[in-house]
């Protein structure tokens, strides 16, 4: 059951030290990456607690939240999102907490070194570097690695993905850090294929910090998808692929590969925010690909040429459900916030 916990915006105090939380039985992992940071933090979260940990885990995602020992708590904001909110968020988990998970929430290049100097966490998962956040990281895989790893401490163990072992500018960027790493290879599992990478990381995770790692695969086997996380769903009649949190491009494409639906049966809906430019940009070659049923441009209008694509001024869930026909394949992405988000509410299995 979730509740409610509310960041003010106005809390500036320093942070506990912690080692007034029991260092000699806290685990501490800091989750950072373009992508998947929150589905491995519920994992992390998730097999900590089954080993009798008692754990506390920020996840921003979609919706800013605490996992804790009694359940979920909303993190509620009076303001914009802020990067002292991590800060915040450490002054107020129990002094008893044997597990603390967080996830980096930075986005700014400079401010990436913020989470792990205040966490000083023991593991850091890196999920992978793909291309986001253009406008602060830049447009490509070497300069979202170049930002991502400036939040990984010196000399720190960082679990990483296995297919990334390839990847020599990364490897040399935390080569610089004299950082030790893991490579962390994926954990077969019914779902996508980055369910089975996010187990893997999570598993790398748990046999490092020396907890038990039978029971907390078993635990994590068993953990629900987040509401937020891609499905597939019915709306009116209408078979919905619900990709709006995924965001960039590559792992969309690789998305609708996975479904193995014809572009001519599809219409793709791209959910814009004005405030990534970037992103859509990334986007715009695919949307503009022939063979596509129709593509339509919901939320901020681009200022950018559409090409093919078409932009349709929705104010509300019920408009966006007025645009799903029966018998229809709809391909939802680019990003969640916005309608999107009120339309996970009313989703059919």
């Amino acid at each position: 059951m979730e509740s409610v916990l509310i960041y003010p915006n106005s809390d500036r105090q320093a942070v506990i030290s912690m080692s007034a939380t029991k260092p000699g039985l806290q685990r501490r992992v800091m989750v950072t990456g373009s992508r998947g940071k929150s589905s491995v933090v519920r994992l992390l979260h998730t097999a900590m607690q089954a080993t009798g940990l008692q754990t506390y885990a920020r996840i921003t995602g979609v919706v800013p939240r605490e996992l804790g020992a009694d359940g979920i708590r909303v993190i509620t904001r009076s303001g914009a999102a802020h990067v002292e909110e991590m800060r915040w968020w450490l002054r107020h988990i129990p002094s008893s907490v044997q597990g603390i998970v967080m996830e980096n929430s930075a986005i700014s290049p400079d401010l990436q070194s913020l989470a792990g100097r205040w966490l000083r966490p023991h593991v850091t998962v890196l999920t992978n570097t793909v291309a986001d956040h253009q406008e602060a990281w830049g447009p490509t895989r070497a300069s979202a690695a170049e930002t991502l790893v400036r939040g990984i401490p010196d000399r720190g163990l960082v679990v990483i993905p296995a297919d990334l072992e390839t990847d020599a500018h990364l490897l040399e960027l935390l080569d610089r850090r004299r950082c030790k790493v893991i490579f962390a290879e994926s954990v077969s599992a019914a779902g996508a294929v980055y369910r089975a990478t996010n187990l893997g990381l999570a598993l790398g995770v748990v046999e490092k910090l020396g907890l038990e790692k039978d029971r907390s695969l078993r635990a994590m086997l068993r953990l629900s998808p987040d509401q937020y996380d891609f499905q597939l769903a019915r709306c009116g009649g209408a078979e919905v692929a619900m990709a709006f949190s995924i965001n960039d491009i590559a792992s969309t494409m690789a998305m609708f590969r996975s479904l193995k639906w014809s572009a001519g049966e599809t219409r793709v809906v791209y959910n814009h925010r004005a405030d990534r430019p970037g992103r859509f940009r990334s986007f715009l070659g695919w949307l503009n690909q022939p063979g596509w049923r129709e593509v339509l441009i919901i939320g901020d209008k681009p200022r950018m040429r559409l090409g093919s694509a078409r932009y349709v001024n929705i104010k509300n869930v019920e408009g966006l459900l007025r645009l799903f026909r029966p018998g229809e394949r709809i391909f939802g992405c680019g990003n969640i916030r916005g309608v999107p988000l009120s339309l996970t509410a009313v989703l059919e299995p």
